[in-house]
């Protein structure tokens, strides 16, 4: 049972880790890191399955559940900014090619007024 003991600790102390990595990588922004972070996590989840019935296992996976809602809720939001910022550089590349098509047309007009 102590060998047991030992592992369920170890695990938790993976899981911690890549928590706290996981933490880093929202708060950074680091979007592109997150999915490889968290299918190492999945990987020390899935150990931590034989443990199941254990209190702490118990304990820890409830926190983990509360702390995913905390960062979707932070990724959500900061998702809502990048569309945001989408939309405004999609708006300015219009005008900006607008404004370029007009120039064209009248450097277009003059040549032809100046050679007609």
């Amino acid at each position: 049972m102590e060998e047991n003991s030992e592992e369920i600790k170890n695990l938790i102390e993976d899981l911690n880790k890549i928590e706290n990595l996981i933490d880093r990588i929202i708060l950074n922004e680091d979007f592109e890191t997150l999915p490889k972070i968290l299918e190492q996590r999945k990987k020390i989840l899935d150990k931590m399955v034989k443990y199941s019935s254990s209190l702490l296992i118990k304990n820890r996976v409830e926190k983990l559940t509360e702390d995913d809602k905390k960062r979707i809720n932070k990724i959500k939001s900061e998702m809502e900014k990048v569309k945001k910022q989408i939309k405004t550089a999609n708006k300015g590349k219009v005008a900006i090619k607008n404004g370029y098509m007009k120039i064209q047309e009248e450097i277009s007009r003059r040549r032809f007024n100046s050679n007609g």
